[in-house]
Parts: structure tokens; sequence; C-alpha cells
């Protein structure tokens, strides 16, 4: 009798333990921080935000808009390096914040002017020395920046989870381009290279400090200047935009890795 007992007991509560309502999901509490990648600033940036640049076509806007946190701020910043993202920015995160992202090293590494020498010298070697320059401060000073930034959030919010976004290869591989204004193919390459070398130390550091580095050079393949379909902004467009993801690169590039990456337990 116990054991049919048991097994009736079993089918009449079966049904209620399968309606038993799941724990409602904490809310979340999302800030943003960054240089122009994370601001949004080839996306047709908000004049209300100044120098910042910072657009409602960035990744960190375009996931709110999408799934709507309980809170959401972007003090991402155009030209900001680690430094001013920890003095700066750290301060936006709350103990209450759930979510952080993090894009920056590319101003720690000298993007610009190494840009700028490469679209500009005479000659190869003067753009693969700014190259070489860049990809040390890539390997021995962006690290350093990154963990520093990484450190301040945890200080300030221990239990959330922080996503580091990298940054993708700006060019198309190949040695075929009329793209008026971008450099020759060996200097397309090395800039190519360059993106590696800081996007494997920023991944490096943020593993060592209970980050989550995200990739997106995968999601941009096929999308590079030079390509048929560019999802960074080519020259001659004026500075700032210039060589920085366009609309569509954020929402067809950083967003879907972003999702991705804050889906994964």
């Amino acid at each position: 009798m116990v054991p049919l007992l048991t097994c009736a007991l079993l089918i009449v509560l079966a049904p209620a333990a399968l309606a038993a309502p799941a724990p409602a999901a904490a809310p979340v509490r999302y800030v943003a921080l960054g240089d122009s990648y994370a601001a949004g600033v080839g996306a047709r940036p908000d004049p209300a935000t100044g120098d910042c640049r910072r657009s409602t076509a960035s990744y960190p806007a375009l996931w709110a808009a999408r799934h709507d946190p309980a809170s959401f701020v972007s003090v991402a910043c155009s030209g900001a390096t680690s430094g001013e993202v920890v003095a700066r920015q750290v301060r936006a995160v709350s103990a209450d914040t759930t979510l952080v992202t993090i894009t920056v090293g590319g101003n720690d590494t000298g993007f610009g002017p190494v840009l700028a020498a490469c679209s500009t010298a005479r000659d190869d070697e003067t753009c693969l020395r700014a190259v070489r320059g860049a990809e040390r401060a890539a390997r021995w000073v962006a690290p350093g920046g990154l963990i520093s930034t990484i450190v301040g959030v945890r200080l300030q919010a221990p239990g959330a989870t922080i996503l580091v976004l990298g940054y993708p290869r700006l060019f198309e591989p190949g040695a075929d381009c009329d793209v008026p204004g971008v450099p020759n193919a060996v200097r397309r390459e090395a800039l190519n290279r360059a993106a590696d070398t800081l996007d494997a130390a920023l991944a490096d550091a943020a593993g060592r400090f209970r980050g989550r580095f995200v990739d997106v050079r995968a999601a941009f393949a096929g999308h590079g200047i030079c390509s048929a379909d560019p999802w960074i902004t080519p020259p001659p467009s004026s500075a700032p935009a210039v060589y920085h993801p366009t609309a569509q690169g954020y929402r067809d590039g950083y967003l879907p890795a972003f999702e991705a990456a804050a889906t994964r337990p």
C-alpha cells in the first residue's frame, strides 16, 4: 500500500510542481565604459553628448534597447585611454550594477597617430616602425590599463559580469583595394596584425582578472575596408568617424557577439 500511495501522491503533486513558476531573474543594471568604439563614433553620434560622441546605434545602446534592462548608462567617450576610463568613467558603476562592458586599449597604443602615419608616410618603413611601437604598447601598456579598469569595477560592483569587447581588423585581407586614401597592402597587413596583437593582450588580461573577452574579429570577417560590404568607415570620410564601425557594424558585428557572451553561463 505504501508504494501505491506514494505513486498516487506523486501523480497528484507532479502537475503542481511542474506548474510552479521559476524564480524571477534578477534585474539587469548595465554600465558601458570605454573609448570611441564603445561610444559609437562611426554611427551618427548624438550632438548632445559633445566630444564623447556617443550614439544610439552603438553596441551598448542597441543591447539596452533590445533587452530593456532595469537601468542603463553609457559613459564611453571618444579618445578615452584606459587611464581616463579609470579616472572618469568607473565611478558610474555602483554596488547594484550587474553588467559592465568595456572596450579600451586602442588609444593606449596610439591608434590615431599610427593610422595617420601609415596613411601619409612616403615609405613603408615609417609605417611599419609606427606599427611596431603600437604593438609594444599593446603588449606592455594596454593590458595594465585594462586590469586597472577591471579592478576598479570589481571594487565598485564585486558581483558584476564584466565583458571586454575587443577590436575588429580594419582591412579585408588581400592585395586589391580601390578605396582612395587607404594604405597599401603591406601597411594594411601590418595594421591588421597590430589589431590581433592588441586583442590577444586584452584577452589574456581580461581572463586573469575574472573578465570575459568578447572577440568580434570573426563577426567582422568579410566586412573590413576594401571588402564589397564594409562595416568599417573608410577614408575619405571626415574624422573622427573614419576607421570606426558603421551602424551596421555595431548591429551585425558587435551586437550578436555581445548577446552571445551575455547569455553564456
